[in-house]
């Protein structure tokens, strides 16, 4: 009898986010098992059709949700599911009513501060809902503890390109929502001081005209892994409330050299693979950048396609089929 499995999150599948490529990707693995029946619930998703979002400001970012879905959908959807992985638990998915007989694991992708760690102790407390709980990064195994004294680390993944080699483009890549922690500014800065025959390409959600750099807003997913493939650097500028930089390793993937600002997230994603720069520091990325002149980019980029072995799709998502088991 085969193990029905359902996805659950709160953010909206019309947008692109670090948690839902995760979905997808654990989506398309789990349906080329027949031992298992999968099915999405989350808002603008294919399997249950609602949408009821809107904008949540939270951890200095801003993200489309849905607070309050359908109850007879998620009934449905709950009373259909042998086990209901649940992504990001502490976004908005307290006040969904979840009942207490089911099995349930939870994938844990924030940073989140001690202050709101509290609250939602307080919240899941009252609940009195028990569950298997895992962690994508060190920065996230406090809200992983928030639920659970044991927690399993399972980082993010991608499909590894077996093919991939290094772009040498002359280009440095920016991708990144229009807020504050990624850091946007700071590659226009970088974009008016440095002096090379590099072009500027940024892939971000808003559509302003910027001098020197070449916009793409809202691309599709085709269109942005089109953009990575004929880009040569990544730049990372992330300042801050990142866990784990999934844009990292999808750079890295499609041949493009990236360089990281050394905030946690991105030195445990890259590790001595990584190229680094003080945070939000503009004469520090130009000092690396420049430096560059004088390495063989690719084989600094070939150190960091071999890293990423670790976060391949197959081998992290059988640490979850192992989970699922317990059940």
């Amino acid at each position: 009898m085969n193990t029905k499995i359902l996805l659950l999150s709160p953010y909206s599948f019309k947008f692109y986010g670090g948690v839902q490529n995760q979905i997808k990707l654990m989506k398309f693995y789990l349906e080329s098992n027949p031992d298992y029946e999968v099915k999405l619930f989350a808002p603008d998703s294919e399997d249950y059709v609602f949408s009821n979002t809107f904008k949540f400001r939270f951890n200095n970012s801003i993200s489309t949700v849905a607070l309050f879905p359908d109850k007879k959908l998620l009934k449905n959807a709950l009373d259909w599911a042998d086990i209901v992985h649940i992504h990001e638990p502490f976004i908005p998915i307290i006040f969904w009513k979840l009942p207490k007989d089911k099995n349930y694991i939870t994938t844990h992708h924030a940073s989140l501060s001690n202050i709101y760690l509290k609250v939602m102790k307080f919240f899941y407390y009252f609940r009195n809902i028990d569950s298997v709980s895992t962690h994508v990064s060190p920065l996230a195994l406090s809200n992983a503890l928030t639920l659970n004294k044991n927690t399993t680390l399972i980082p993010n993944f991608i499909k590894i390109n077996q093919s991939c080699s290094f772009n040498e483009s002359k280009s440095y890549l920016f991708i990144g929502r229009d807020e504050k922690r990624k850091n946007f500014k700071l590659f226009k800065k970088l974009s008016a001081e440095l002096n090379n025959d590099y072009k500027f390409l940024a892939i971000t959600n808003d559509d302003k005209n910027c001098k020197n750099i070449e916009m793409f807003c809202n691309p599709t997913e085709e269109e942005k892994n089109k953009i990575l493939k004929n880009s040569g650097i990544y730049l990372s500028l992330n300042t801050k409330s990142e866990s784990f930089g999934i844009t990292l390793l999808e750079a890295i993937n499609s041949g493009c050299l990236t360089i990281g600002s050394d905030i946690a997230s991105t030195r445990f994603v890259l590790g001595d693979s990584g190229i680094y720069f003080k945070n939000n520091n503009l004469k520090s990325l130009i000092e690396v950048l420049s430096k560059l002149n004088k390495e063989d980019l690719n084989t600094l980029w070939r150190k960091q396609y071999n890293k990423l072995n670790q976060y391949d799709l197959d081998k992290n998502m059988k640490k979850y089929e192992s989970i699922y088991k317990l059940f």
